[in-house]
């Protein structure tokens, strides 16, 4: 604005000194004044040319102002925007961290614990196949003394045979599944039989009815599952001969229990396995492949 100021000042000068020497030619007065006259109109227009330019000068400095302002303001909230974006960016990253460091700390728990619990299964196992070990070789050794037992009752059997030319009766009966334990005075009913010289066996009641007087050898195995046990006992005529426990409750494995008793019995009498009143047990005599429950007797003489 300033500027334009001083061009008109100029701009006048000029107009003075040439308006000065135009009045030192022209020696007419009218044409003096109608010049000024002119002159003065022109001062006028720009005049009022420079007032316009002054406003418009000053509606640019408020719009500039006011350009300032809205730059100042967006600038503020970018920079706001910017201050808390870095903070998220910051919160996020510690939160990255700390969940990093929990992930590591739970791995390593979670290791341990896999690393103990095999180590434990691993121990178990070794104690339990220990064990296994231990029952296998026991039984190994009890079923080689029974097979002595029977091959010298089957000598014996043979023996008498051979004296007296008969073949005396005999039976020789067996569990083809298994037997759930279901009360006291439960008969056992062998299903199946090898051996019955004389058909004396019922496979049907599971008893043996004396064919003839004299004195008979019995003998039953008791054969239970895993965590289990079993009662019976044998009775002849009424009266009981004998009986048998078979536990795995506390050896965790399948068990055999034999007997043998020998008993005079007349012609008629009953001889069975049953369980017993005192405690039957809890729960089967088991059948697995060649391994059952049994139950013989032979006359002896």
């Amino acid at each position: 604005m300033l500027g334009k100021t001083v061009l008109v000042t100029i701009f006048l000068a000029s107009i003075s000194v040439t308006f000065a020497s135009t009045v030192d030619r022209i020696s007419d007065s009218d044409e003096i004044y109608r010049r000024f006259d002119n002159l003065e109109r022109r001062i006028q227009t720009l005049e009022s040319e420079n007032k316009l330019l002054r406003g418009e000068l000053e509606k640019q400095n408020v719009s500039l102002g006011t350009l300032k302002s809205d730059l100042a303001t967006q600038y503020g909230n970018l920079d706001l925007s910017q201050r808390t974006l870095k903070q998220d960016i910051k919160n996020q990253y510690i939160l990255l961290l700390k969940t990093q460091n929990e992930v590591k700390t739970n791995y390593t728990e979670l290791r341990f614990k896999i690393d103990t619990d095999v180590r434990e299964i691993r121990d178990s196992l070794a104690v339990t196949n220990e064990t296994l070990q231990t029952v296998t070789d026991f039984q190994g050794k009890k079923l080689i003394q029974l097979e002595g037992t029977l091959e010298s009752l089957k000598n014996d059997v043979r023996n008498v045979n051979s004296r007296t030319g008969e073949t005396p009766p005999s039976f020789y009966a067996l569990l083809t599944s298994t037997v759930p334990i279901r009360g006291s005075n439960q008969t056992i009913i062998y299903d199946k039989t090898g051996t019955n010289n004389g058909n004396a066996y019922n496979t049907s009641t599971g008893i043996f009815t004396v064919p003839e007087t004299g004195t008979y050898v019995f003998t039953w195995t008791a054969f239970s599952y895993v965590e289990e046990y079993v009662r019976l006992e044998i009775v002849v005529a009424g009266t009981i001969y004998g009986g048998t426990l078979s536990d795995t409750q506390e050896t965790g494995d399948a068990d055999t229990e034999t007997a043998i008793v020998v008993a005079n019995a007349k012609v008629g009498d009953e001889v069975f396995i049953r369980t017993q009143s005192r405690g039957p047990g809890d729960g089967r005599l088991y059948v697995e492949f060649e391994c059952t429950s049994t139950f013989s007797g032979w006359k002896i003489s």
